[in-house]
């Protein structure tokens, strides 16, 4: 195995000769002032990710060489066990990955230091960042405007493997991408950040759950607020769907929030959500698929409450339900998670808004949404939007969606959004 050991300003990773073969690589020498974080992961084979150019991989036994993905070129030399991330800027590499027994001690004492209250404001543009959260580290993007920003908003995405921009890879919805460029014309920061196991984070997306995502999402506004230095009074929440949901989780904790926008939020459990969607989405289905249910007597809302039982029943993080491999533990957290209560010790401003053609959340709930908060409330329902946040002319549907993303979020939407956080930080200006 490699050793790592610091010496100096330096961390010295050496290599054996098998590595160095096996690898093509040299030995490395990295400087602390190109560390921009560190942490210590479990598992540095589970560690290691995307493409191999050039290097060798021994399944459960062995990487090592150099590593290519989204998060940049990586420098790979793991085993099974504990491994040391480092996550670089102006070096030949954008991330090491070492085993190391040490890897908790190391990681501790190459982390830089957060910056103080009189640091210097960060510079505008767009740039990469990287947090911890627990074990993992996450990587988003953040866009700070060209002039002094009006206030720091965390875009929080909806359900699913989605990565920072909001797209699944089978479904480009483009949602926080569209946002943080609107926001970004408007003079806010912003931050958005691929889940954990998604895209260059960490992390395996079917083993975490709702709370996981949770601790997430708090670590993700502590790493906005670090970068900004804005006054915690001018950092909002702006979320999509189960987005929203940790939205208000957040802010029923955080007490100096400027507030929070909840967009397509439901205000019932995760299993009353569920099954109102299977109660609504048949009358949607082609006349034919709707004929062949019947024909076959299938009941989708009985299919639905069946699967909820399933995977009540599940204990592991991951299992499968229909011949298919499902986060076990998400749904379990999901279907019992209501938002009200969390709502109900909220003091900071919300605004709600669902769309009309919305088949996924319920519009109505925008109502219980206001009801249930502690601060003020501002709900709108904008005609003929759905859940992905695109009109949608004609009867509703989800088969549309494929068409409707070629279109931009709606704008209408995306005004409100804009209006209402101008309307909050406009209040704070001297």
């Amino acid at each position: 195995m490699s050793t790592v050991q610091l010496v100096g300003g330096i961390l010295a990773v050496r290599l054996t000769r098998f590595e160095r073969v096996g690898g093509l690589l040299g030995d490395l020498d990295v400087p602390l002032a190109a560390v921009v974080s560190s942490v210590a992961v479990p598992d540095g084979l589970r560690a290691a990710r995307g493409l191999r150019a050039p290097g060798l991989a021994l399944p459960g036994r062995v990487k090592v060489g150099t590593w290519r993905g989204r998060a940049g070129r990586s420098y790979v030399a793991v085993r099974r066990g504990p491994a040391l991330r480092l996550r670089l800027r102006g070096f030949r590499y954008d991330t090491v990955l070492v085993s190391t027994p040490d890897a908790e001690r190391l990681a501790a004492a190459v982390r830089p230091s957060k910056p103080g209250p009189d640091a210097e404001p960060i510079a505008p543009g767009t740039r990469e960042v990287t947090f911890t959260s627990g074990p993992l580290t996450l990587v988003g993007t953040l866009t700070v405007p060209a002039r002094q920003p009006r206030g720091a908003v965390l875009l929080l995405a909806g359900s699913g493997p989605i990565d920072r921009d909001g797209n699944h890879r089978r479904l480009r919805l483009d949602i926080q991408a569209q946002l943080a460029r609107a926001l970004d014309d408007a003079g806010y920061a912003t931050l958005r950040y691929d889940r954990r196991g998604v895209g260059a984070s960490d992390g395996e997306f079917l083993r975490a759950g709702l709370r996981d995502n949770l601790d997430d999402a708090k670590a993700a506004l502590a790493a906005l607020r670090a970068e900004t230095g804005l006054e915690p009074r001018r950092t909002f929440l702006v979320g999509h769907s189960e987005g929203a949901l940790l939205a208000a989780s957040v802010a029923a904790a955080e007490h100096d929030l400027g507030g929070l926008v909840l967009l397509s939020c439901p205000a019932r459990t995760g299993e009353q959500t569920l099954r109102w969607q299977a109660e609504r989405i048949p009358a949607t289905l082609p006349p034919a698929v709707r004929a062949l249910l019947r024909l076959l007597r299938v009941d989708l809302a009985a299919k639905v409450r069946k699967n909820h039982a399933k995977l009540r029943a599940t204990t592991t993080p991951v299992a499968r339900v229909g011949g298919v491999s499902v986060n076990a533990l998400w749904f379990r957290e999901f279907l019992d998670y209501d938002p009200r209560p969390d709502l109900a010790r909220t003091t900071a401003p919300v605004l709600a808004v669902t769309g009309s053609k919305d088949l996924q959340t319920p519009p109505e709930d925008v109502v219980a949404i206001a009801s249930a908060a502690a601060g003020p409330v501002e709900t709108v329902v904008v005609d003929d939007v759905s859940h992905i946040l695109r009109s949608q002319s004609g009867a509703l549907t989800l088969r549309s969606y494929r068409k409707d993303v070629r279109r931009p979020v709606d704008q209408r939407l995306a005004q409100l959004v804009l209006r209402w956080l101008d309307q909050r930080t406009d209040a704070r200006n001297p």
